[in-house]
């Protein structure tokens, strides 16, 4: 009997939606990080991009203009930081209300389950704190072209979703015009999830969550791992790594903005199979600046006949809140420990 539930199991167990078709690729060829797109290509992709986002909350991005060696210059500056003792990594840690520095396995904590989550970061916020080049030589300058990139992307995809909905080309720019700057939680993510030994039933590396802001760029090696949840049912299902991509997914502002037309994406990285290997990833965290106001705005987009679960910012009626005032809550209940 063994022999023939085994193959079963292992096949369930490599099927991703990757490999089912079900993950809406974009290509960004000839728009990217291009300065000047061409607007009739911008507008084929915004109508790709809000189609996808709509449908599944994610899509997969290829032709982004986002060199692979730079992913892999910023994947090893962190594991040269890593490395460091604990009390010199400890000089550059996290503070909540700069967003900036970094944060140990363990100090925080995405998911209401009772998790430990086993991960390590570095947020890179504007000049709102430092970077570890005295003790990690050339952090910075693996870091700084990576931003301006992913920034660059950032402003074509905020043109085209505007664009996909029909309203001003400038909409979304209008609400992002500090990206990286002051007044804005803008945010490129460093992580590394370290191999593991035998884990813990408690132990995940990162907990069930939806991201806080706009929207959502991830750049990861080919380690597996990240699951999204998806009607019917709320089921967990693996994405697959499609290499040389950028995955883009929903986060709670934009989740707002469409009154849950394009909902926010709840996402995990379990522990895979081969939990013996360390995982890397990029992610650059959208915001709106700081004073911008996140309350619904009038549009109506085509969606399936499914209902999407309310987004954790229209719960409870609290009146109208900013970027900056949601962005200090979420920051509250996740470093609440």
């Amino acid at each position: 009997m063994s022999c023939t539930i085994a193959p079963a199991t292992l096949a369930k167990a490599s099927e991703t939606l990757l490999s089912k078709c079900e993950i809406p690729i974009i290509d960004l060829a000839h728009v990217g990080t291009e300065r000047c797109p061409q607007k009739a290509v911008v507008k084929q992709v915004g109508s790709k991009l809000v189609q996808a986002l709509s449908e599944k909350g994610l899509a997969l991005l290829v032709n982004h203009g986002i060199p692979d060696c730079k992913l892999k210059g910023a994947y090893r500056a962190l594991d040269k930081f890593c490395e460091l003792p604990e009390e010199t990594r400890n000089k550059y840690k996290f503070h909540q209300e700069s967003a900036h520095g970094y944060v140990k396995p363990g100090a925080e904590k995405l998911s209401k389950n009772d998790e430990k989550e086993v991960r390590h970061s570095f947020n890179i916020c504007d000049d709102q704190g430092p970077l570890p080049d005295p003790d990690v030589p050339g952090f910075s300058s693996a870091v700084d072209e990576l931003s301006g990139d992913f920034k660059q992307l950032t402003t074509m995809l905020l043109t085209a979703l505007a664009v996909g909905m029909e309203l001003p080309s400038d909409f979304f720019l209008s609400k992002h015009t500090r990206l990286l700057g002051p007044a804005n939680g803008t945010t490129l993510r460093l992580l590394y999830y370290p191999p593991l030994g035998a884990p813990e039933p408690d132990m995940t590396r990162c907990g069930a969550h939806c991201d806080y802001g706009t929207f959502t760029l991830l750049a990861q090696d080919c380690e597996g791992g990240l699951e999204i949840q998806t009607p019917p049912g709320d089921r967990w299902l693996r994405v697959g790594h499609l290499p040389g991509a950028i995955l883009l997914n929903t986060g709670e502002m934009l989740d707002t903005w469409t009154s849950g037309q394009l909902p926010a994406l709840n996402h995990r990285v379990v522990i895979p199979e081969h939990f013996g290997r360390g995982r890397h990833s990029v992610a650059f965290f959208v915001h709106p600046d700081n004073e911008v106001e996140i309350e619904p705005f009038n549009v109506q987009i085509i969606k399936p006949a499914q209902e999407a679960a309310p987004c954790r910012l229209q719960k409870k009626k609290r009146g109208v809140i900013t970027a900056y005032q949601h962005l200090q809550r979420r920051f509250r209940e996740t470093y609440a420990s």
